[in-house]
């Protein structure tokens, strides 16, 4: 398999004489990628023995215990060769910047009003924040480099001015991002930022951002203080919602993991508030941790009514989402793509893109924003290519598409 990629001139042999420091670093970060391949390969050789040995006597536990130190030793190596795989494809990207625009329901930092923290202020404030994309930045990556330079509040009308400049001057539409649960504001606003240089083509963040703690998806205290905070966002989302309809631009809104509960009571109040609802190009579910059941019966509706076309991205093996069942009493979740679920989501014109055979971490929870694969997916999602577009790349599998490893 090396020889082949030495061939291809993938996997380089040596560095050159007199070679850049560019040349340098991509031959020395090609050596470390043939390493972790070989390593890897060998973890899933030691794992696929494991998943035979444990067939025999699965209720040993040294065996399941084998079984189990396998797959993380898996798990671990094919991180950390798909991340040396990405610093390498992404070697001579010039550094850049990018503007969230954001709006939050955060409560101001009392020693420092520029920055916010987890809980609810009863009002909603507006502003930008200036992020810095470093050089040789990979695709999907947050890395350390990546930076936030300045945040701005700002007042209502003068962020509705230099909305509207920002998007004259990049000719592009807004991409609503509703982060999820254990996301600090600076969190928030680094992987909006990253979302919105990553994606082709071009699009104005804005983000926003609610009250959600920064901890472990083992904090069960923060999760259930991060639901209650969920659930009093929403008015505030409506508010964004309604003033970036105003605009008369393309708008879409993406919501990650507990964000797309936040946003379908956005769309729930603007229903009940005056019988309207905003006019979005997308409405986009990445990993929604919100009852799969409770989200058909109450929130389909709106959503399909609420824009032009609505996604949901999945997949099967999101630990967190297994988690999170758990807590909830056994009850699927909307993003575990569940047989049922499915179903009910095709009947109600909701597109469906299972991600389950795609891996990108320990939990890949947060797989569309951290993958390659499905931020060009994205991409073309927001330019209004249908599912089943052979652009797009995904195996139609009748009431949803699938995407290929």
């Amino acid at each position: 398999m090396f020889g082949a990629l030495l061939t291809l001139g993938i996997l380089s042999a040596a560095v050159p004489a007199g070679a850049s420091s560019v040349e340098s670093e991509r031959v020395r970060l090609e050596r470390r990628v043939q390493r972790w391949m070989t390593r890897t390969d060998s973890a899933e050789g030691r794992w696929e023995d494991a998943c035979s040995i444990i067939e025999d006597e699965p209720e040993d536990p040294k065996l399941a215990r084998s079984h189990l130190r396998a797959e993380i030793r898996l798990v671990n190596r094919r991180a950390r060769l798909v991340s040396l795989q990405r610093r390498l494809e992404a070697l001579g990207a010039p550094a850049s910047e990018v503007r969230v625009f954001y709006s939050t329901n955060r409560e101001p930092w009392r020693r420092d009003r520029r920055w916010y923290r987890a809980r609810d202020s009863g009002t909603l404030e507006y502003g930008t924040a200036l992020v810095r994309i470093p050089e040789d930045h990979p695709t999907g990556a947050l890395e350390r480099g990546l930076e936030i330079l300045e945040v701005s509040a700002l007042e209502p009308e003068v962020w509705e001015q230099q909305l509207r400049h920002t998007l004259d001057t990049l000719d592009a539409g807004i991409l609503t991002y509703v982060h999820g649960y254990n996301n600090s504001f600076s969190y928030a606003v680094r992987r909006s930022a990253q979302l919105a240089h990553d994606l082709e083509p071009a699009v104005v963040p804005v983000l926003y951002s609610w009250p959600a703690h920064g901890g472990t998806w083992l904090a069960s205290a923060k999760y259930t203080f991060d639901e209650n905070e969920a659930a009093r966002s929403s008015a505030g989302l409506a508010e964004t919602l309604a003033r970036l309809g105003a605009l008369d631009v393309s708008v879409s809104a993406y919501a990650h993991s507990m964000g797309s509960r936040v946003l379908s009571n956005a769309l729930l109040d603007l229903r009940q508030l005056d019988g309207s609802l905003p006019s979005l190009d997308q409405i986009v579910y990445a990993a929604p941790d919100i009852d799969a059941a409770l989200f058909t019966r109450r929130y389909l509706g709106l959503a399909v009514a609420a824009s032009d076309q609505v996604t949901v991205y999945c997949a099967q093996d999101d630990r967190a989402l297994k988690l999170s069942r758990g807590v909830h009493g056994g009850y699927d979740r909307l993003g575990t793509c569940r047989p049922g679920t499915l179903g009910a989501l095709h009947e109600g014109g909701v597109e469906v893109v299972d991600a389950s055979r795609l891996y990108v971490n320990m939990l890949d929870h947060d797989k569309v924003s951290n993958s390659p694969r499905l931020i060009r997916d994205l991409g073309l999602l927001l330019t209004g290519i249908p599912t089943r577009d052979p652009r797009r790349g995904l195996v139609d599998r009748g009431g949803w598409c699938e995407l290929p490893p």
